[in-house]
């Protein structure tokens, strides 16, 4: 199949009656798996990576598939870790911004442009992605962001005041022998802010120091066709070392973790030509 300019990408029925989903309140144990075939049009035909490839949700991967998606912009990125001084006696030392060991955390993200079902605007679906290597050290409710600067001119699909055509879910490896539990995926963004992003959110399960975590969000968005620039999409994980879930915030660059004392975070930047 030859590349397309424009590429029809569908990713779900935005009823959401696609088989292979788990049911909205209830748990699925992973086991179809990408064929070589599938896995080599993903990286010749679609323009991802073979760890992208490797790394797709099967759903998400086959409908990618199906209607012949080409990436805009990708990656993924193994994070660096700040480890502050210990306090001296007698002093207080507050604990900067941190973000989550290389050979702990994996972040990526993909742009697509999509052929769009408004007349006079442009479509894209935004995808991130992260997998915890090792088990973090307290599994709370952990949050994933996408952001874009409100002057872009993107904006977000809405039904019955609320977001809609988003997705986000999360899955655990209990043994960490690849076998993947899938929990419900949810069609609500946990917080969104008009022009400027979503946020998923990721309830850890309790684990042992083998388990795995790992989870997805994806954001379709439109731009009208008159509008035209380059912009920088903000995907960012933030994680908690006590008690409690991260908060989100707008900034100038959009919908991202609020830095405190006790957040790790580590963001990952994507670019859209539109």
């Amino acid at each position: 199949m030859k590349y397309l300019s424009i590429v029809a990408v569908f990713l779900f029925s935005f009823g959401f009656a696609t088989e292979g989903f788990a049911e909205e309140n209830g748990t699925n144990v992973s086991k179809e798996r990408l064929t070589n075939t599938e896995l080599d049009y993903l990286v010749n035909e679609v323009g991802n990576t073979e760890e992208e490839a490797e790394d797709l949700p099967v759903e998400i991967a086959k409908q990618l598939i199906e209607e012949e998606a080409q990436v805009i912009d990708t990656g993924s990125e193994i994070m660096d870790i700040y480890l502050p001084e210990f306090n001296k006696p007698g002093q207080v030392q507050i604990r900067p911004f941190a973000t989550i060991a290389a050979s702990t955390l994996k972040l990526g993200g993909t742009v697509y442009k999509v052929t769009s079902d408004r007349s006079k605007e442009d479509k894209f679906y935004v995808y991130g992605n992260f997998q915890w290597l090792k088990t973090p050290s307290y599994t709370l409710v952990d949050k994933m962001t996408i952001g874009f600067p409100s002057s872009s001119g993107l904006y977000l699909p809405t039904s019955g005041g609320k977001v809609t055509q988003h997705q986000h879910r999360y899955s655990q490896d209990q043994q960490g022998n690849g076998r993947w539990i899938d929990y419900a995926i949810k069609y609500s963004p946990s917080n969104w802010e008009p022009s400027a992003g979503v946020a998923g959110s990721y309830d850890l399960k309790a684990s042992t120091s083998k388990t795995k975590h790992k989870g997805y969000i994806g954001q379709y968005v439109y731009v009208p066709t008159s509008k035209n620039g380059k912009i920088n999409i903000k995907i960012e994980y933030g994680h908690r070392r006590v008690g409690g879930t991260p908060t989100v915030s707008v900034y100038p660059a959009g919908l991202s973790i609020t830095p405190t004392s006790i957040t790790d975070t580590r963001p990952y930047g994507l670019t859209l030509s539109y």
